[in-house]
């Protein structure tokens, strides 16, 4: 307004030629950076796999052809948790530079187990004044997995299963199977008379029974359960990463002790088991674990319900349930089914060991598991 003043009392021409560049300088920036925009292209590179508590590196490049002058570049990423639901967004903003190819990073904290997308459908281009912005659609549709934090577990086992196709472990219930001998002892009134070991007594000038053990080559089940609400009760995303970080970390050690077994759990009342007996086996497991979206409200005495009314429960006679909530009544019916230790996942409370009812309780705290959960009694 100033230099157009001075023009008409002046009649000089410099303010005429100023008022000009300052009415076509944003004209001039929308066309440059409606040019450049066109030949630029965004391409996004992530991590296949992280452990919760880490950070994703979310490397964005971009390319242009030209080297005419550009803007700010804004786009919104969004990171879906697939397993909870849970949706997060990020504005990234973007400042080319001069070279014809640029790398920007951004750290997304993996604050929960699941398999994270991180999508993005379109980038904002801000011209050199700031005065338009122009959008163009980008592809950008990365998929990472967050694995449990790891724990090393030394798990000791009160009964020693064996795997279903080898393994040389068995029970201390006696038997029927004479084909099978699991330890030898003098003999006692009351003994069958069958079960002496005749020739070895005739060395030994004593009598020797031999105890005749089952072969405990039954399944055994890690039985997980994960809900965002029972009843009234919020369950925290902590308890639910938790269970998770306990089920794999259990199923690892049995793996390490060459015990074969099975991971479950119930998802709209249907029992998805999946069994573990090599580390191909193992990884598909924990996709497995990682890729099935939690169900809104889930109560503790579904999971033991369809358990009981299905044929399962004459297949499996050892259960580890991994919850963080159960239901007495429903456990101790199950405890009469199988031989059961729950694991429950709790707050502000320190790990206690409780076996009553035929079944044994294990509670462990969400806050401290990670640091004090070394060692475990099933």
């Amino acid at each position: 307004m100033t230099a157009l003043i001075t023009y008409i009392v002046a009649d000089r021409r410099e303010p005429l030629v100023l008022v000009c560049i300052l009415v076509l300088m944003p004209f001039l920036s929308m066309i440059l950076q409606w040019t450049a925009m066109r030949g630029i292209a965004v391409e996004c590179r992530m991590h296949g796999s992280c452990r919760m508590g880490q950070q994703i590196a979310v490397v964005l490049k971009v390319t242009r052809k030209s080297r005419l002058p550009l803007g700010a570049v804004r786009i919104l990423l969004v990171f879906d948790n697939i397993l909870y639901g849970d949706k997060k967004e990020a504005r990234v903003w973007l400042q080319p530079g001069e070279h014809r190819e640029m790398t920007f990073t951004y750290l997304y904290e993996a604050s929960d187990c699941g398999n994270v997308k991180t999508s993005a459908k379109t980038a904002e281009y801000q011209d050199l004044m700031g005065l338009a912005v122009f959008r163009r659609p980008v592809e950008i549709s990365r998929e990472t997995l967050v694995y449990p934090p790891e724990i090393r577990l030394n798990m000791e086992l009160l009964k020693r299963p064996e795997t279903k196709s080898f393994g040389e472990m068995y029970n201390q219930k006696k038997g029927q199977d004479i084909s099978e001998v699991s330890g030898l002892r003098e003999y006692v009134p009351g003994d069958s008379m069958n079960s002496i070991h005749w020739k070895l007594s005739g060395k030994l000038d004593e009598l020797i029974v031999r105890e005749f053990g089952q072969p405990s080559n039954y399944n055994t089940l890690i039985l997980y359960e994960m809900m965002k609400k029972n009843g009234e009760k919020e369950i925290p995303n902590s308890c639910n990463n938790a269970v998770l970080a306990l089920t794999v970390s259990l199923s690892m050690s049995m793996l390490e002790l060459n015990l074969e077994h099975n991971v479950g759990r119930v998802l709209n009342k249907d029992i998805q088991i999946v069994p573990v007996n090599s580390m191909d086996t193992y990884e598909q497991m924990q996709m497995n674990l990682l890729c099935k979206p939690i169900v809104d409200e889930v109560s503790g005495a579904d999971t033991v319900y369809s358990f009981l009314r299905g044929n399962l429960r004459n297949e499996y006679t050892k259960i580890i349930y991994i919850t963080p909530c159960y239901e007495e009544h429903t456990a101790r019916q199950l405890s009469r089914e199988v031989d059961l230790t729950v694991l429950q996942i709790v707050q502000g409370r320190k790990m206690d060991y409780t076996a009553s009812a035929g079944y044994a309780v294990i509670s462990i705290d969400v806050d401290t598991y990670q640091e004090t959960m070394n060692s475990v009694t099933i």
